[in-house]
């Protein structure tokens, strides 16, 4: 029996060798003598600990066999072409890292013996490049930005970092030449090719540098700690010690002697496709404890939703009998943290209902739904008086966010309220009623005439404050008609039943509550989920990006007994999409007015990616019927191009126009499927930005981004100033979330004139 821990790599596994690779590693767990195998050691090499194994007849293993406690265990580098292979093989060094106790594998420039040599720190004097000097009768390019104006020269972000490149050797433990390298570097093209070279940890701190982190930041987030060596200990004892260190997690994993575990990592092609892969600094998140409830953000494909994973296990395998609720916005949400959670373990055990032992998923308004319906009826009708101020049956129908702006529509018709049109609209109205009238349980005119409006950007006196209280009385009355009430007024009704049991009892429902997409959440929500777990250690952990907020409402989470004050932080590395299309995405963000969720200023500054890719472009039409052919003629380049079409997402802004586009590819020969629709192969997914929350396509085309459709008019029509801005940063946000859902390409398309949020000139 032999145990295995593989080492991530760069480039994925080829689909047609992937079966000969597992085939080899099952021969190999189970026997590694088996003369099949081809476990051969090399002439001369830097490290005598590599060996090379026949995968077939052409392709190589190259591997490092360290015993431990007498078992045979090999570290899987990588398969290449013989040749290739052994010469890798002669050339490898496996070892722990003298600064700081990474495991890693070093290339020798020159095979000597029984090791490596570390090439000395090269003198690197860095040099803003100038670019080369143009013709004297051209005119010099002038660089542009993603958005078309006028970018600055470049400058190597690597040379603000604080310390010389001897200086991130010494105290990083980086490899010398690979910091001579991306100090070197004159685009940034060249530094991120520098980097998607360098192992996983040694790329991460570079880019965290180059995105303004400090160096001390960079060793706390990835636990680059001083190391110090045990001259006691064997290096067999030394290298199984750092495989505990989280940037070593970052590139080994264990596999052991199971072989199903190791078919997952061969079919996934890399550590990231089946969610175990954890950046040092997300690891401290999801392992760590906390006092009180904890925040942590970051921009869209930053880690956060893995973190929630991570977290929900380690609390499960902590305490086995809790009673652990992951929530998200939508169900839709919900079934891909169900999704992940399965990938990641699937025998993490799930609770049958909120309230039981285990892990519940589910999505915030369904949750709010089972508590509430499954509450006694003299429960229901007390929290009916407590919100309304009568003491009557539950509702009946829960009516969705579009009905109860119709309802608003209504009442307002119906009212002689002489209210100015600015206020006198359902946007505005819902807005005061969600976010004062309800989460203060207000039930009486008094009472509102009263009530404190922080945060609610447009001015009532008391004439106004009177004409409001008498269109929400309208409001309230036809809900009470018609046994209806909205999922907002369902999640205070909710919050309540649970307020009152832990009054009387002090019980609460769960122990530890994980909450996804945060920004989304309304007042109702935080107050249930409040009431949902009592006050302490680790009771909520919430997961939010201020950037991407295009349902909830701004309301701290202090005024519902959140404290997360000490205890919140953010992530800024980037793993889903390239740095092209990051940048393009963060640059619809300038200069937008966003705030998290107590209030403070949030930065866009600091987001970075690992990956490369090609520039976002940006495509005008004459007419829709030349952008729809436009689209196909993209779709139909990146079938040539061997892009599977079922992986790109068509993203438009509102309903009507996803059959629209369906329609046009179909009159061009072409298919199309709306994102409810099962997957079809070649087949790409046409849906509305709001219902690719949470989704990442290989390709993305937001399409019809006129004048005409963003900011959408009945979102922004007929609003005072302070809502109409908040609208419009809603719809900025929404175009931010749609870029982001792209892991290579975005095309970004419109006929007539382009939305003014794309700044484009």
């Amino acid at each position: 029996m032999a145990l295995v821990t593989w080492i991530k790599q760069k480039d994925k596994i080829d689909g047609t060798m992937k079966n000969k690779v597992y085939s080899f590693f099952e021969k190999l767990q189970k026997d590694d003598t088996a003369p099949g195998l081809h476990i051969e050691p090399m002439h001369t090499p830097a490290d005598p600990r590599v060996r090379t194994g026949r995968i077939d007849l052409n392709y190589r293993a190259v591997l490092f066999k360290v015993a431990f406690d007498t078992i045979p265990h090999y570290f899987y580098y990588g398969a290449w072409p013989h040749d290739e292979a052994i010469d890798i093989a002669r050339s490898s060094v496996l070892q722990v890292n003298s600064v700081n106790g990474v495991l890693e594998v070093i290339r020798a420039s020159t095979p000597d013996g029984d090791a490596a040599s570390v090439p000395p720190v090269p003198s690197v004097t860095p040099v803003v490049p100038d670019g080369p000097t143009p013709e004297p009768d051209t005119e010099p390019e002038v660089p542009q930005s993603p958005h078309g104006e006028t970018a600055e020269p470049w400058t190597n972000p690597l040379l603000g970092c604080g310390m010389d490149p001897a200086g991130l050797v010494s105290e990083l433990g980086l490899a010398a030449d690979l910091v001579g390298r991306a100090f070197a570097a004159s685009s940034d093209e060249e530094l991120l090719d520098v980097l998607d070279e360098a192992p996983e940890w040694q790329a991460t701190a570079l880019l965290e540098l180059a995105a303004g982190t400090s160096v001390q930041e960079v060793q706390d987030k990835l636990a680059l700690s001083r190391y110090v060596d045990d001259p006691q200990a064997t290096e067999e004892e030394k290298i199984r010690k750092s495989l505990e260190h989280p940037a070593t997690k970052m590139q080994f994993t264990f596999v052991g002697d199971n072989s199903d575990e190791l078919k997952k990592v061969i079919e996934g092609g890399d550590f990231d496709s089946w969610r175990t892969f954890l950046h040092p600094e997300q690891r401290v998140y999801s392992e760590r404890r906390y006092n009180g409830s904890f925040r942590l953000s970051g921009g869209a494909g930053t880690g956060k939703t893995v973190v929630l994973l991570h977290r929900a296990r380690m609390l499960a395998a902590t305490e086995p009998a809790s009673r652990i609720v992951l929530t998200t916005y939508t169900t839709t949400l919900a079934d891909s943290l169900e999704n992940g959670l399965s990938k990641l373990d699937a025998d993490l055990p799930r609770a049958a209902k909120p309230g039981a032992p285990g892990i519940y998923i589910s999505g915030v308004d369904s949750l709010v739904s089972k508590v509430f319906r499954g509450a006694q009826e003299t429960e229901q009708r007390r929290a009916m008086k407590d919100l309304f101020g009568l003491e009557v049956s539950a509702p009946g129908k829960i009516v969705d966010a579009d009905s109860a702006r119709q309802q608003w529509e209504s009442a307002l018709a119906d009212v002689d309220h002489q209210l100015e049109l600015e206020l006198a609209n359902p946007t505005f109205l819902q807005q005061e009623y969600e976010t004062v009238i309800l989460p203060n349980f207000i039930s009486g005119k008094d009472e509102y005439l009263k009530v404190p409006r922080a945060g609610r950007g447009t001015a009532l006196n008391r004439a106004k404050r009177l004409a409001v209280w008498k269109v929400v009385e309208a409001y309230r009355y036809y809900n009470r008609i018609e046994m209806h009430a909205s999922f907002v007024e369902l999640a205070h009704l909710a919050a309540l039943v649970l307020r009152r049991r832990a009054e009387a009892s002090e019980a609460r429902l769960v122990d530890h509550v994980l909450i996804d997409e945060a920004q989304d959440l309304h007042a109702g929500h935080w107050l249930f989920l409040r009431e949902l777990v009592q006050q302490g250690p680790d009771d909520l952990f919430i997961a939010e990006d201020s950037h991407q907020r295009i349902y909830g409402q701004k309301v701290p989470l202090s005024r519902f007994g959140i404290g997360i004050v000490g205890r919140s932080r953010r992530l800024t590395l980037n793993y889903r999409t390239t740095q092209q299309n990051l940048a393009y995405a963060v640059g619809l963000l300038s200069g937008a007015p966003v705030t998290d969720i107590e209030g403070e200023q949030e930065s866009i500054n600091g987001y970075t990616s690992s990956r490369v890719g090609p520039r976002p472009e940006e495509i005008a039409s004459a007419s829709i019927a030349e952008e729809l052919d436009n689209l196909a003629g993209y779709l139909r380049k990146w079938k040539d191009e061997g892009v599977p079409l079922e992986t790109v997402g068509i993203l438009v802004r509102s309903n009507f126009q996803v059959g629209k586009v369906i329609n046009g590819l179909n009159e061009r020969d072409l298919e199309a499927r709306t994102a409810g629709a099962a997957t079809v192969l070649g087949v790409p997914s046409v849906m509305t930005m709001h219902r690719s929350k949470g989704m990442e396509f290989t390709r993305v085309v937001l399409f019809g981004i006129s004048d005409q459709t963003l900011p959408a008019s009945y979102q922004v029509k007929d609003l005072a100033p302070a809502e109409q801005t908040d609208a419009i940063l809603r719809e900025r946000s929404l175009l931010y979330v749609a870029a982001t859902r792209a892991r290579d390409g975005l095309v970004v398309s419109w006929s007539g004139k382009p939305s003014e949020l794309l700044g484009t000139k």
